[in-house]
C-alpha cells in the first residue's frame, strides 16, 4: 500500500473500530501503516484503542502500549519507557535513551528505532499511543522515526490525539490516515442493546456521545439505575475536559434559561469568548442541545455541586437574571437553591415569586420562598405580610401548621381584602366563629366591595359549618340570590330550585380555597334531590382536580363527602373504604373541625354494617373542643346517638339525640332535612318504650316543614309505635319519602323493616301457638303473643319479650355462647346472662335446651 498523507475519514468507534481491525489484517499480512484517532473528550478514543490492542493480541502481533499525560509531560522519554515495557521486546531494548549512558540522545533513538522496525520486519508490530498531545518532546521524536520507517515493515502505529491539536501536530507531516470519530447514530446503538424504543431512547438522552451510551447500555443490562449511571457517566465527562469547560457546562446547566453567552461567561466566571467556544464543545460531546442541557443531563451537572461552589453560582445567576429583568420567579428558584437572599432587592423578590407559583398550585416552592424570606425579613410588616401569605398557602397542605400564621393575622392591625378572606376561611375551618364573622363583616364593610362570587362563596361556607349566614350584601345579586336559594337545602332537603342552583355553582366556582364549601354544598344539593349520579360525578372530577393540584385538604374533604355520598345510595362497604382513605389523608389537628364529616360517615356506615368494634373505634378519634359548636359535630353526635341505639344502650342515644336538640335551639336552627332531631328522639323514645313521647315527637317532625327525609323517619316511627293495621301502609309511605330523598340506606332499612315484620309476625304466632299447647306431663301459663318489632326498635311494654330480650334468645338458640351473644350485640356478658334469665322467667323454661324447643316447636308450626 502506498503512503497516503492525511486521508480522513469520519466514523462512529464501532465504524472505526472495524476499519483498524482491517489495518491490523493487513498489518499481520506485512503492511505498515501510521492512523491518527481524534475526537474530543470521550468520544470513545480510549475505549476503541483498548479494543484495537485487544484484536491485536489475538492475531499474535507485539503490542507495545503507552499513554501521554499532562503531568508528565516534562519526564523525559516517559512514554518510551511504557512502550519498550513489553515482555516481547529483547532484552537490548529494554533501557531507554539517556544522557548518562555516554550515547548521544539522537544516536540512542536511532538504535531504539532500527531494533523496532527489524521487529517489525519478522513479526508484525502494533505500536498504540493515547493522549499523543501530551506526550514528552523525547518520545515524540522516537515515534516520528517510527512513523517514517513504518509502510516498509509490518509496523501498525494507531497515535490518538486530542479535539483540536490534529493541524498543529508535527505526526501530520508524514504518511497517515485520519479518523475522526462520530457520535454513534440509532442504528448503531441498535447494535449494542435491543428493545422497542430502547436505541432511539438512548441516543436522545446521549446525542450518540459513546461514554454516555456505554453508560446507559450497561445500566440496561444490569438493570442498575439509568438515572445514576447517566449522571455518573456526565460526571466523568466534565471531569475529563476539566476547566474552563467544565465551569462553562455548571454555569449552562445551573442557568438553565436565559442562556446567553454573557450570562455563562458571568456565571463561570470566565472570557466570553472561552464561553462561546466551550458551549461549542459541549454540543459536540452531545451534553448541550442549542444552547441548553439536554434536560437529564443538566440535572446530572447541578446534582453534582456541593457546598460553597453551589451557592456561589447559584447567586450569580440570580443576580444575572435579576439583572435582565426576568420574572420573579426564575429569581426565585436560584435563591432558593443557593438558601441565600442577603440581596437587597432578594426578599420582594421572594414574596412575589410564592405569589406568582401559587397561581399554578405550586405549593411547595411557594413556601420555600417565602421561608426563605422570612429568614432574613427585618421589618415587622415584612414579617407580617409574609406570615399572611404562609398562612393561605400552607393551609391547602397543612390547616394545622397555618395555625401560627393565623394568629399573626389575628394580631395585625390593619389588613386587606386577601388577608381577611383568607383569615375568614381558615377560621371556619379550625372552628374559631368568631373571628370568621367578624372578618366577614370587615370584607362587606370595607371601601373596596367584596366580589359577589368570593361573598357567595363565603356565605356557603358558612352554612356549611354553622347553618347561618352573617351577609348583609343585597340578596339581589345573582350570586348572593343564588348562594341563598342553595341554602335552603338545609332546611327543604333537595328541589328543583336548590338542584338548579346547585348546578350554577358547580359550573361557574372554580375549585379553590373559598369555594371548598360551597362545592361541597352544592354536591349534597343534589343528592338529597334524587340526583345521585350528578352528585358523584362532580365529587369524583373535583377530587381528581385537587388530586392534580396538590391540595391534599381539598382532596380529604371532596373524599368525605364522596363517602357519604355511596352510604346514601347504600353502598356501605364503599363508604368505609373512601371514608377511611380521606381520613387518614390528613391527621387530626389538620382536620380542624372537618373532622366530623368523616368520622360521622364512618360511624354510620360500620353502625348498618353490624361491625359494631369498628363503630367503637371511630368513637375513639380525638376531635376538637369547637367542634361541637358546629353543624358537623351535630352530625357526628346523630350518628353516635344511632350507634348508641342499635347496641341497645338507649338511654345513651337519647342523650347524645337531645344533645343535638339543645344546639340546634341555642343557635336558633331548625335544619331538619340534615339534622331530624325530632324523628331520631322519636325513634330512641320507642327503643326505650316511651311509645307515647315517640309518636308526640314524630307528629311534631311532620307538623313542621318536614323534608321527604325526615317524614319517612317520622312514618316509620308511627309505623312501629301504632297500631298494628296501620302499620303497613305507614311504612310504605316512609319507603315512598325515602325513595324521594335519594337516601337508598334508609329506604332499604325500612323495606328491610317491612319484610322482617312480617316473618317475625309469622314466628311469633307460631311461638304463641307452642306455648298454648304444652308438652305432655308439663302445663305452665299462657303466654300472650308477642308484637314483633323490627331491629332496632324494641317491642311495646305488651309484648312478652322485648327486642332486646328476642335478639338474645335467637341468637342462644343459634347456639352460641354468651361471650359471642355480647360480641355480636355489642352488649356486655353480663347483659346476656340479665336477658336471658328473664326470657327464661317469662316462657317458663329451664335453661338454653327447653328454649331451643320452644323455638323449634315454634318454627315447625309455621
Amino acid at each position: 500500500m502506498g503512503a497516503i498523507w492525511g486521508q480522513n475519514r469520519r466514523e462512529n468507534p464501532q465504524g472505526a473500530l472495524a476499519f483498524l481491525e482491517d489495518l491490523l489484517i493487513e498489518c499481520d499480512a506485512g503492511v505498515g501503516e501510521t492512523v491518527l484517532v481524534g475526537g474530543g473528550p470521550a468520544s470513545g478514543k480510549t475505549h476503541l484503542q483498548h479494543q484495537v490492542v485487544v484484536r491485536a493480541k489475538e492475531l499474535g502481533i507485539v503490542t507495545l502500549t503507552a499513554a501521554g499525560a499532562a503531568d508528565e509531560r516534562d519526564v523525559d522519554g516517559g512514554v518510551i519507557d511504557q512502550l519498550l515495557a513489553s515482555p516481547l521486546l529483547p532484552p537490548s531494548l529494554t533501557g531507554r535513551p539517556a544522557d548518562g549512558d555516554g550515547r548521544d540522545v539522537d544516536e540512542r533513538i536511532a538504535e531504539l528505532c532500527s531494533a523496532i522496525h527489524r521487529l517489525a520486519r519478522e513479526r508484525a508490530v502494533l505500536v498504540a499511543v493515547d493522549d499523543l498531545h501530551h506526550i514528552d518532546e523525547t518520545s515524540a521524536r522516537l515515534l516520528l522515526r517510527l512513523q517514517r520507517r513504518a509502510p516498509s515493515a509490518a509496523l501498525l502505529l494507531v497515535l490518538n490525539h486530542a479535539d483540536g491539536s490534529y493541524a498543529d501536530s508535527p505526526f501530520t507531516s508524514l504518511p497517515h490516515r485520519h479518523v475522526e470519530l462520530t457520535p454513534l447514530s440509532v442504528q448503531a446503538i441498535a447494535e449494542l442493546v435491543q428493545g422497542d424504543g430502547l436505541p432511539e431512547r438512548i441516543h436522545e438522552l446521549s446525542a450518540g456521545n459513546p461514554l454516555l451510551v456505554r453508560a446507559l447500555v450497561d445500566a440496561h443490562r444490569g438493570s442498575a439505575d439509568t438515572g445514576s449511571a447517566y449522571s455518573e457517566a456526565v460526571q466523568r465527562l466534565l471531569h475529563r475536559y476539566g476547566s474552563p469547560l467544565r465551569e462553562v457546562a455548571t454555569a449552562i446547566a445551573v442557568l438553565d434559561s436565559d442562556v446567553t453567552t454573557e450570562a455563562v461567561a458571568i456565571v463561570a466566571g470566565v472570557d466570553p469568548l472561552e464561553a462561546e467556544a466551550s458551549t461549542g464543545r459541549l454540543a459536540d460531546a452531545g451534553l448541550v442541545a442549542g444552547v441548553r442541557f439536554r434536560p437529564p443531563a443538566a440535572a446530572a451537572v447541578v446534582g453534582g455541586l456541593r457546598g460553597p461552589e453551589k451557592v456561589r453560582l447559584h447567586v450569580r445567576a440570580a443576580e444575572v437574571k435579576h439583572a435582565r429583568g426576568l420574572s420573579p420567579a426564575e429569581v426565585a428558584r436560584h435563591l432558593v437553591a443557593a438558601g441565600e437572599a442577603e440581596a437587597d432587592w432578594a426578599l420582594p423578590v421572594l414574596v412575589a415569586a410564592a405569589e406568582q407559583v401559587m397561581l399554578g398550585d405550586d405549593i411547595e416552592f411557594a413556601t420555600r420562598c417565602l421561608k426563605l424570606a422570612a429568614s432574613v425579613a427585618k421589618a415587622r410588616w415584612e414579617q407580617q405580610t409574609i406570615s399572611q401569605l404562609l398562612a393561605k398557602i400552607t393551609w391547602r397542605v397543612n390547616p394545622a401548621a397555618a395555625a401560627p400564621h393565623l394568629r399573626s393575622l389575628r394580631e395585625a392591625g390593619s389588613l386587606d381584602a386577601s388577608d381577611r378572606i383568607g383569615l375568614a376561611r381558615q377560621s371556619l375551618w379550625l372552628g374559631d366563629r368568631d373571628t370568621f364573622e367578624r372578618s366577614f363583616a370587615a370584607l362587606e364593610t370595607d371601601v373596596e366591595p367584596l366580589d359577589p362570587r368570593t361573598s357567595a362563596e363565603l356565605i356557603l361556607a358558612g352554612y356549611w359549618h354553622y347553618g347561618v349566614s352573617t351577609t348583609t350584601a343585597d340578596p339581589g345579586d345573582p350570586w348572593l340570590h343564588t348562594a341563598n336559594s342553595l341554602a335552603a337545602m338545609w332546611r327543604t332537603g333537595g328541589t328543583e330550585t336548590t338542584s338548579a342552583c346547585a348546578e350554577r355553582i358547580l359550573q361557574n366556582c372554580r375549585l379553590s380555597d373559598t369555594s371548598l364549601e360551597a362545592l361541597a354544598t352544592a354536591i349534597l344539593a343534589l343528592a338529597h334531590d334524587d340526583k345521585a349520579d350528578r352528585a358523584e360525578g362532580w365529587c369524583t372530577s373535583l377530587s381528581e382536580e385537587a388530586e392534580y393540584r396538590g391540595a391534599i385538604t381539598w382532596k380529604a374533604m371532596l373524599d368525605a363527602i364522596g363517602a357519604s355520598l355511596r352510604l346514601r345510595r347504600g353502598d356501605v362497604p364503599g363508604a368505609v373504604d373512601l371514608g377511611t382513605r380521606a381520613l387518614g389523608m390528613l391527621d387530626a389537628p389538620n382536620w380542624g373541625v372537618a373532622i366530623s364529616y368523616p368520622l360521622a360517615t364512618l360511624l354510620i356506615a360500620h353502625t348498618a354494617a353490624g361491625a359494631f368494634k369498628d363503630a367503637a373505634a371511630v368513637l375513639r378519634h380525638p376531635m376538637p373542643d369547637a367542634v361541637w359548636a358546629t353543624l358537623g359535630g351535630v352530625r357526628y353526635l346523630r350518628a353516635r346517638g344511632h350507634f348508641h341505639l342499635a347496641t341497645n344502650r338507649g338511654l345513651a342515644a337519647v342523650s347524645d339525640l337531645q344533645q343535638c336538640r339543645r344546639i340546634l335551639h341555642e343557635q336558633d336552627l331548625e335544619l331538619p332535612a340534615v339534622l331530624p332531631w325530632q324523628a331520631d328522639l322519636a325513634e330512641a323514645n320507642l327503643g326505650l318504650g316511651n311509645t307515647a313521647m315517640a309518636v308526640e315527637l314524630a307528629r311534631q317532625s311532620l307538623a313542621g316543614p318536614a323534608d321527604a327525609y325526615s317524614r319517612g323517619s317520622a312514618l316509620r316511627v308511627l309505623a312501629l309505635a301504632g297500631d298494628a293495621a296501620a302499620r303497613p301502609g305507614l311504612l310504605n309511605r316512609a319507603a315512598e319519602a325515602f325513595k324521594a330523598s335519594g337516601d337508598r340506606l334508609e329506604l332499604a332499612k325500612t323495606m328491610r323493616t317491612i319484610n322482617h315484620l312480617s316473618q317475625r309476625a309469622e314466628r311469633a304466632g307460631s311461638l304463641v301457638k307452642a306455648v298454648h299447647v304444652p308438652r305432655q306431663g308439663r302445663s305452665r301459663p299462657a303466654v300472650p303473643r308477642p308484637v314483633a318489632r323490627p331491629e332496632p326498635v324494641a317491642s311495646p311494654s305488651a309484648s312478652v319479650l322485648s327486642e332486646a330480650e328476642l335478639r338474645v334468645a335467637e341468637l342462644a338458640v343459634e347456639g352460641r355462647t354468651n361471650r359471642q351473644i355480647a360480641e355480636t350485640l355489642y352488649i356486655t356478658v353480663s347483659t346476656v346472662e340479665q336477658h336471658l334469665t328473664r326470657v327464661y322467667r317469662k316462657l317458663g323454661v329451664a335453661g338454653r335446651a327447653a328454649l331451643a324447643g320452644e323455638f323449634a316447636d315454634a318454627e315447625g308450626g309455621q
